[in-house]
């Protein structure tokens, strides 16, 4: 699988795959959103495009940029269903971006974050609406709101880990740009499950915290 990012700040801007011999074929070959990301970690880059395209991936699969040998790793012990080879790695150290606050993570059917006047100054949010249902973004001091089709990429299994992780490749693509060193997503998840922990491993290697938000 080939997985490259196209596009620049807006219109559809994301990643796009390309399948090969022993990849499966994905619903949609393609991931974006209205408006992308200003800054992009190769190693939260790598992160997201497995959050969203593991499930078909096989064989070898060539990430946009380099990334770590610690994303590398997180990758291949829980690649599923079959193992997988990673590239391009980067084995010089570069350093990995820091937040200073939790990102309250919502979509399209999920109660959205507190408006600005009501929520406090130590979160910032991310907001993704259905492409189907709205276009554009909204960007405010405290976080963002685009259209998206990460929706289309979600098995739709309410209350199970895999379903949010399309949603949850979009936090940590747009995590840097808004300050954050964790996300908070919505649901009843168990957290000791083998699923929810290879996410929080994962996330962990690209500096990121992952917790269950608060009813």
């Amino acid at each position: 699988m080939i997985i490259k990012w196209n596009g620049e700040y807006v219109g559809h801007t994301g990643f796009n795959v390309a399948a090969d011999d022993y990849d499966g074929e994905p619903r949609f070959k393609s991931f974006w959103f209205d408006a992308g990301p200003k800054t992009r970690h190769p190693d939260r880059e790598a992160v997201a495009a497995f959050l969203v395209f593991n499930s078909t991936m096989g064989g070898l699969v060539h990430m946009p940029h380099k990334f770590s040998p610690a994303v590398d790793t997180a990758m291949r012990s829980i690649s599923n269903p079959v193992p997988v080879v990673f590239s391009p790695v980067e084995y010089y150290p570069k350093a990995l971006p820091s937040g200073s606050r939790p990102l309250e993570l919502s979509w399209t059917g999920i109660e959205a974050t507190p408006k600005d006047d009501t929520a406090g100054v130590d979160t910032t949010y991310l907001r993704l609406e259905r492409s189907d249902q709205a276009a554009g973004s909204l960007r405010t001091l405290r976080g963002l709101t685009v259209s998206s089709n990460a929706w289309l990429h979600s098995d739709g299994r309410e209350g199970c880990v895999s379903s949010i992780r399309p949603y949850l490749a979009a936090a940590v693509l747009f995590a840097e740009d808004l300050d954050a060193d964790s996300i908070r997503v919505p649901g009843d998840f168990d957290q000791d499950s083998r699923e929810w922990k290879d996410l929080v491993y994962l996330l962990g290697t690209a500096r990121l915290g992952l917790e269950v938000a608060r009813s």
